[in-house]
């Protein structure tokens, strides 16, 4: 690895402490300070909205004007969410932190996940390496900032059972959050990819094809994804009488098996195939969520979102570096922004009906509509991207 390579990994390492525990913090803390279903399921609604709109404008901004500088600008934003989390417990401050779009991640195996950062931080990893080397790249990315989300998750444990509170663990993740841009200068300033003399040079014309087909699957895989994923947390609280440390631990187990799962992507992707692997995992996956709905017990339903979030980030580090494949390298941070967009304005509509589902004690409709509905990603992939995969396979085999 370079050193800009290095560079961004060990800032999302940082950053993604934090994540190990606000997944779950953050809606249990929101109903703890009065705000009820509908209100917490509209707030991750607002989240995921307004994180679309940052998502499409982060990759456009990356490739006009560089990724580097605007990936330290978008990343700012959630040390900004976590001032506000960490100075007040006013209810209209802390609700208004939604438009900020960085405080609606779901855990592991969840849905939208990355905010506005991700198209910059994808890409600058691709300017980095080589494509023999991506998956790689991309599976110990994963894994290193999934054991960072563990080390925290295990770490917040610890702390709410000294009685330190959610407040510390607001304050702690603000200073982290500071500390992951600090780590970001130390990458190289790059320049912009495009000059614009007309609105029409923006639109990734020569990936247009491969963005709209991400984009399609993408949608309908997120719209699923948000009617559970964000609630999920209440759902073992509410309905399986969870405590906030049984919620923890479920999660910290999770943050441990997609340590291991990403680590093994590229071998799996050598045995299966990328496209057959990304479709098949992340078919069983989804259908966990029903089972897991028609099983209403704690013990069950943690072990099935523990294998779920396995099958589910094992496809992560596939799923990116086919993206970079079929995307031109001067157009990836605005086509992922793109496909970003489409999937993050579903996903917002998925947490919204999530919130009125359970308010109304039909959250395992929910489950159950969602992972329905999630399937579809899985095999439009497959049937985009079938040949594309074969393709692939046998490349790696030479």
């Amino acid at each position: 690895m370079n050193r800009n390579v290095k560079a961004l990994v060990a800032s999302r390492i940082i950053r993604s402490f934090s994540f190990g525990y606000l997944s779950f913090i953050i809606p249990l803390y929101l109903k703890s300070i009065g705000f009820n279903p509908v209100l917490i399921g509209l707030y991750f609604m607002i989240n995921a909205i307004s994180s679309s709109l940052l998502v499409l404008a982060a990759g456009f901004l990356g490739d006009l004007y560089g990724r580097r500088d605007t990936l330290i600008a978008m990343s700012s934003l959630f040390t900004a969410s976590m001032l506000v989390y960490s100075t007040t417990v006013n209810r209209l401050a802390i609700f208004a932190t939604s438009i900020l779009g960085t405080t609606g991640g779901g855990g592991p195996g969840g849905g939208a996940g990355g905010g506005p950062v991700t198209p910059l931080q994808t890409s600058l990893l691709a300017d980095n390496t080589s494509p023999v080397e991506r998956t790689r790249v991309y599976s110990i990315t994963t894994a290193a900032s999934t054991a960072s989300s563990l080390a925290g998750a295990a770490s917040s444990y610890l702390f709410l059972s000294m009685g330190l509170g959610d407040l510390f663990l607001f304050r702690l993740s603000a200073v982290l959050s500071a500390l992951s841009l600090l780590v970001l200068l130390m990458v190289s300033r790059d320049k912009g990819r495009i000059r614009v003399d007309s609105i029409s040079q923006i639109i990734p014309r020569r990936s247009s094809g491969s963005v709209v087909k991400i984009a399609i699957a993408g949608s309908l895989g997120s719209l699923g994804l948000g009617m559970v994923t964000p609630l999920l947390p209440l759902w073992f609280k509410l309905y399986l009488h969870a405590t906030e440390l049984d919620v923890n631990m479920i999660y910290m187990a999770s943050y441990l098996v997609s340590m291991v799962s990403t680590l093994l992507a590229d071998r799996v992707e050598r045995v299966m195939g990328r496209v057959k692997a990304i479709s098949v995992l992340r078919a069983v996956s989804v259908g966990l969520f029903i089972v897991m709905a028609v099983t209403p017990s704690l013990i069950i339903d943690s072990v099935l979102y523990i294998i779920r979030v396995a099958l589910y980030m094992v496809t992560i580090p596939m799923r990116q570096s086919l993206s970079m494949e079929v995307i031109t390298s001067d157009e990836r941070a605005r086509g992922l922004s793109i496909t970003g967009l489409a999937r993050r304005l579903p996903y917002s509509l998925g947490s919204f009906i999530a919130g009125v589902m359970m308010n109304s004690a039909l959250f395992a409709l929910s489950m159950i509509t969602g992972g329905l509905v999630s399937m579809l990603d899985p095999l439009l992939y497959y049937i985009f991207f079938r040949s594309l995969g074969v393709r692939s396979r046998d490349r790696v085999n030479d």
